[in-house]
């Protein structure tokens, strides 16, 4: 990093929202009351908005079934399709990476909403380029990740739709555009369904994504929905580690070295919270400031300083809150809020 960021317990969202309409997502987003607000990611809307297809539309090789609700790819025209791939991405135009309203409605909403308003930081996402080459398959089921000319292409994809949703987004951020990675594959990182990956792989691809972002002036964040090795999260030298620590908060301890070389080149953690399952209806202010409190003591008893692991933690639900009912994401971004207020 250019600089330290230390967000001081800010608060952000992940990306989905539990409603299908823009206006009312972007609405949602801007009554939560973040410190750090994303743009709404919508999949009550329609396939579309699903993390892999809303990333797909300028994928060469790739189909997108909206009947069907799937996405796949055929590399039988592979060269032609790469072709002109690699004329607009050389090219340095964003727009044919763009984030259309066809597949993100709530990019669009989120940026009219807010009217001319500005934050130190606002928040895009990407879904990152591991989970999106393995989650997209040929005919005979095999992954994406498997052509590596096709995963090249995924990875340049991805840098240029960072790069243009920082474009897009500077203009409301008198700091910096946070961008995260989703990687919802990388939860299972190290297990028999994901033996073909190897940190080198995880490292090349994020790596290159993370350089893009940079240098369009963007801070890089990972977001991980579970447990995984946050050792190979660290060094894949990002800016911010977001997980589920409602859930897995002190084992990120596990990794005391790595934490402690992602602070010293100026990093943070993004602690996921507050759960975004149906249980959120039973957590209160107190069992979470109690987690939380867990969480950091974790790393303290390795010899970090509370004062450290405040100035540099962001707060977030665990994961996105798309599943749940409205009212239960509200009461997910109540208890962010409230947290956030009592400890700031």
């Amino acid at each position: 990093m250019t600089a330290i960021f230390e967000p001081s317990l800010a608060t952000t969202g992940i990306g989905s929202v539990p409603l299908a309409d823009p206006d009312a997502g972007a609405a949602f987003v801007l009554d939560a009351d973040v410190s750090i607000p994303f743009w709404p990611q919508l999949p009550k809307r329609c396939f579309r908005e699903q993390i892999i297809p809303q990333y797909a539309q300028a994928m060469p090789c790739v189909t997108i079934d909206d009947d069907a609700e799937n996405v796949t790819f055929d590399p039988a025209d592979k060269q032609d399709q790469l072709q002109q791939f690699y004329e607009a991405y050389l090219s340095e135009d964003l727009e044919p990476f763009a984030l259309t309203e066809q597949f993100a409605a709530g990019f669009g909403a989120m940026i009219r909403q807010a009217d001319g308003r500005t934050w130190p930081m606002v928040k895009g996402h990407t879904v990152g380029p591991i989970s999106f080459t393995v989650g997209i398959y040929d005919a005979d089921k095999q992954p994406l990740f498997s052509d590596p000319q096709l995963r090249d292409a995924a990875v340049k994809m991805l840098t240029r739709n960072a790069q243009w949703q920082i474009k897009q987004l500077s203009p409301l951020a008198s700091d910096r555009v946070l961008m995260f990675l989703d990687e919802p594959a990388l939860a299972a990182y190290g297990s028999s369904t994901y033996l073909y990956i190897s940190e080198q792989d995880v490292r090349e691809m994020l790596g290159e994504v993370f350089d893009a972002i940079r240098s369009a002036g963007g801070v890089t964040a990972i977001h991980v929905c579970g447990n995984s090795d946050w050792g190979v999260m660290i060094r894949s030298g990002v800016d911010v580690v977001n997980f589920d620590a409602h859930q897995f908060g002190t084992t990120i301890a596990l990794y005391a070295d790595d934490v402690r070389d992602l602070f010293d080149r100026g990093g943070s953690i993004a602690w996921g919270i507050v759960p975004t399952s149906p249980a959120v209806v039973n957590e209160t202010l107190e069992s979470l400031t109690r987690r939380l409190d867990e969480c950091f003591a974790s790393l303290e008893a390795k010899g970090f300083d509370r004062d450290l692991l405040r100035r540099r933690a962001i707060l977030t639900p665990s994961c996105g809150v798309g599943t749940l009912t409205p009212d239960q994401g509200r009461k997910v971004f109540e208890l962010l809020r409230g947290l956030r207020d009592s400890l700031v």
